[in-house]
């Protein structure tokens, strides 16, 4: 007889599937220098917000001089797999962005009831029905509002310009947070103790750790 799953025992059994979101940090560049990843991760969790001080979707080079750029600004996710992160942090060929191996781990139950939703990876084709709708956006804030937290969702996924495997959420705005909201965080082994002794409320593993090893640390929480 075959075996009825239900939506839970199903989701559990597929081995690409997470039920977590996963921001991860990286290097800041500006004139007065550099300002590491972990720094970075370290003033996340001390202030417990996540600011959105980007915008990263299709519509990038018309907003340099839209006055709606700041409705587009998001902080953003990936669902992959919590024992897959480590790849994100190598450098890619053809990807300017490159992520340090610190960062937190939320519930995607949590981001979504935060209004987080999947990006839109889109077509041209598609795409290009988008930009009907951003010309036409209209002035009134509140109407405008709406539409942008849905553009701003919408990314361009061709043949040579795929980065769907991101598998990318967004938050539209900042994101604020409790230490009870984090699941754990995320940093190379040898700086467990300096974020453990900061902040002992959250539990920290490595993102280089192999699957037996994070579901240890975590029984441990």
């Amino acid at each position: 007889m075959v075996e009825l799953l239900s939506a839970e025992k199903f989701k559990d059994k597929k081995q690409d599937y997470s039920p977590f979101l996963v921001h991860l940090t990286k290097d800041k560049k500006s004139d007065s220098g550099i300002t590491l990843a972990k720094d970075i991760l370290y003033n996340i969790i001390k202030t417990k917000e996540l600011k959105a001080f980007n915008h990263f979707c299709f519509f990038n080079p018309a907003l340099e001089s839209s006055p709606f750029q700041d409705k587009f600004n998001a902080v953003c996710f990936t669902e992959t797999p919590i024992s897959n992160i480590e790849i994100l942090t190598a450098n890619v060929i053809g990807k300017s962005l490159k992520l340090e191996p610190y960062g937190l781990v939320f519930t995607k139950d949590f981001i979504r009831e935060m209004g987080g939703n999947p990006v839109f990876y889109a077509s041209s084709d598609i795409a290009k029905l988008f930009w009907e709708l951003y010309n036409a956006l209209p002035k009134s804030n509140t109407d405008s509002k709406k539409i942008c937290k849905l553009l701003a969702l919408v990314t361009v996924c061709e043949k040579y310009n795929d980065w769907h495997w991101e598998r990318e959420w967004r938050i539209i705005g900042d994101l604020n947070f409790t230490y009870s909201d984090i699941k754990f965080g995320l940093c190379p082994e040898e700086d467990i103790p300096y974020f453990k002794n900061n902040f002992p409320q959250v539990t920290f593993i490595s993102p280089a750790w192999r699957i037996n090893k994070i579901i240890n640390a975590l029984l441990e929480k």
